[in-house]
């Protein structure tokens, strides 16, 4: 699951970098990278993403991964702090802090991307299958859950609010 959730990541931040005028020389390596720390604490097909102790853990050991593959391919060193950063943080909203991903539209648009994966047909049958839910319970989370932040802002850019709608009719077919 994660090489295809790294790999639409990369597709969507290609596009919206060129709809939305952001910096895609820091969303495209965090897309990248964001996960790198899963590699080293578990076995990826029996993950549970949901598990807060995992999701502490696999952001802090991707920021070491992150550090350094950035320092070797000599990737810009004020860009490779924001990359860093931004790994250590990107799921924080699983632990309540949101107001970064508010007042950092590139931050928040990763995170759009990062939660939208579970819209798409892989990310939703493999989620489905973590929180062990039947298929009208999985569109109804899909349905309730517009995004991890949804009661202050819950997409940075119009175009991952357009993309939740698309993914959300698709799954509605697949999973009625």
């Amino acid at each position: 699951m994660d090489v295809a959730h790294v790999e639409w990541m990369m597709e969507q931040v290609a596009e919206v970098c060129k709809q939305e005028n952001l910096d895609e020389s820091i969303l495209m390596p965090l897309a990248i990278l964001h996960d790198v720390g899963y590699a080293t604490l578990t076995n990826p097909a029996s993950a549970n993403y949901y598990d807060a102790d995992l999701r502490k853990a696999h952001m802090q050991a991707g920021v070491e991964i992150a550090e350094s593959i950035l320092k070797r391919v000599n990737y810009p060193q004020d860009k490779s702090k924001i990359i860093v950063e931004y790994v250590r943080v990107h799921d924080n909203w699983a632990f309540g802090e949101v107001d970064m991903y508010i007042e950092d539209k590139l931050l928040g648009t990763f995170k759009d991307f990062d939660y939208l994966w579970i819209y798409t047909k892989i990310g939703c049958e493999a989620i489905q299958k973590v929180l062990k839910k039947n298929n009208k319970e999985m569109l109804e989370h899909l349905r309730n859950e517009p995004s991890p932040i949804h009661g202050k802002k819950p997409f940075s850019t119009s175009y991952t609010k357009e993309l939740r709608v698309n993914y959300l009719k698709e799954r509605e077919i697949e999973l009625l």
